[in-house]
């Protein structure tokens, strides 16, 4: 807290909740004050005059409810009435930092290149449905690192002077991050802003309080003009890690860490998981467990305290995956391209997010959760004891989230035993294998994960909901006139 205790200050209280003090002086205060030890007692606050030497003078009490935010009035002249700087046809507002390294101690001011503007996603509550939830927390399910699905609205360049400048959409919760050359995370704003329409708002920086804000001055970027976005390869759309993230993991680390051994013990395959039979639409994916489970990323959790948080606390930068694609063995075999670095490096400073939206805990048509489905299980389990006992353990083969939702032919338990000329990996000894896709167990997996699978796009849970959109977005008529388009050039 800013400011100095009086030399009067320092009186052992006898306990109590105090809030909402007003000062009417360094050594008098009006304050709503309980006895009660509950904090919650409903009536339990009253109105009291206290002082700097333990003093307390009861002002008001009321028997029926607790008393709050005392505020002295008297006779003054009407304040004047300023002018409205806002433009109700506007769309968007103007933000001016003038020295993005202000406050920011421990970091280089020269480290600095570009600031993040991001979103949180107001919690959705409907009469018909009611509140909608995000994280995962009943039934003794872990809670997820974030509270609401994330949207990054673009980078922007930080002048030579520090400065920025960049428009933001209104009556959204906008929060900022710091980053260097690399657009990696130095520090994360933990609190968030609105603006009003055509509003045009400045700041120093990161400020704690009010008292260590200083005096805007002539910048750079005010010179340059609002700078223009640059979007995330995603585009505008909100942050999921099952649709823009695991394919950068499908492309660059499921051929080592996957299947029965994966490297390290770490599978990142992009088959789904489920989390509680009684919670439809809820759930992971194998990947994203075990991100969470070895401690792969670095995020701040639901939970912290409000203590304010120093530059490079969490983020990319103290990532053991960032680390090793940098500096480790999976740097050298795995080359990613500027857009799959930024889909990884993006998604972890937005906390490390997955799912893009909220669950309805009322839905008309429960949502299908193929990770979750039983009978499924035991029907490959069942095929699996009579060909793969000899040398493998059923159980280790018979998982759901080696289902592959797009590709379901490549699910890896009909791929790897089938022949090499059919079309699979022949990881298995031909007498035990499958010879061709005519082999009855093997029709009828396959045929088993067909329905599965198109069951899981037809009635989607929370996370596969997000492809299903992507899906339509594709099939659009803009987009196949496009496509049709290119492909008549070529």
């Amino acid at each position: 807290m800013s400011g100095t205790a009086v030399a009067e200050g320092g009186t052992v209280d006898r306990g109590g909740f105090y809030m909402n003090p007003w000062a009417l002086s360094d050594k008098h205060f009006l304050v709503a004050y309980s006895y009660s030890p509950e904090q919650t007692e409903p009536a339990g606050y009253t109105l009291y005059l206290i002082d700097v030497y333990g003093t307390k003078e009861l002002i008001y009490r009321d028997p029926a409810i607790s008393c709050s935010m005392p505020i002295p009035l008297q006779p003054r002249p009407r304040p004047p009435v300023l002018p409205d700087s806002t433009d109700p046809s506007a769309s968007t507002a103007t933000c001016t930092v003038s020295n993005v390294a202000h406050g920011v101690e421990g970091i280089a001011p020269e480290r600095i290149r570009h600031l993040r503007i991001a979103e949180i996603l107001a919690w959705p509550y409907e009469i018909q449905t009611g509140g909608h939830r995000y994280g995962e927390h009943h039934g003794g399910v872990p809670q997820l690192p974030n509270w609401t699905p994330v949207r990054i609205l673009g980078d922007v360049p930080v002048q030579r002077d520090g400065s920025a400048q960049f428009t933001v959409p209104v009556d959204r919760m906008i929060y900022f991050q710091l980053l260097d050359e690399n657009r990696m995370e130095l520090r994360r704003m933990r609190s968030f802003i609105s603006f009003q329409p055509g509003e045009q708002r400045s700041c120093i920086g990161c400020h704690e309080t009010r008292l260590t804000t200083g005096i805007a001055a002539s910048t750079d970027a005010a010179v340059h003009g609002p700078a223009t976005l640059l979007p995330p390869p995603w585009g505008a759309r909100t942050l999921s890690f099952l649709r823009d993230v695991q394919p950068v993991l499908d492309r660059h680390c499921v051929e080592c860490h996957g299947g029965l051994k994966p490297a390290g013990g770490l599978d990142f395959i992009g088959g789904l998981t489920s989390h509680h039979k009684d919670i439809p639409g809820y759930g992971w994916n194998r990947a994203y467990e075990t991100m969470r489970a070895k401690g792969l990323v670095s995020t701040s959790s639901v939970n912290a305290d409000l203590s304010v948080t120093p530059p490079l606390a969490f983020g990319s930068h103290k990532s053991q995956l960032i680390d090793v694609l940098r500096n480790g063995p999976c740097g050298r075999r795995a080359k990613l391209s500027p857009d799959d670095w930024l889909r990884l490096v993006m998604w972890i400073d937005a906390n490390a997010p997955y799912h893009d939206g909220f669950v309805n805990k009322r839905p008309a048509v429960p949502p299908y959760d193929l990770a979750a489905d039983q009978g499924l299980l035991r029907q490959i389990t069942a095929v699996h004891q009579r060909r793969c006992a000899e040398c493998h353990n059923p159980g280790e083969l018979s998982r759901l989230d080696w289902i592959d939702i797009h590709h379901p032919a490549d699910s890896l338990f009909l791929k790897a035993p089938l022949a090499a000329k059919a079309g699979g990996s022949a990881k298995c000894r031909p007498a035990v294998g499958y010879k061709d896709q005519n082999d009855p167990d093997y029709k009828a997996l396959a045929e088993a994960v067909q329905q599965a699978v198109k069951k899981a796009w037809d009635f989607p849970r929370r996370d596969v909901q997000a492809l299903v959109v992507e899906r339509e977005e594709n099939r659009s008529p803009q987009k196949l006139a496009k496509g049709n388009g290119e492909s008549r050039r070529e």
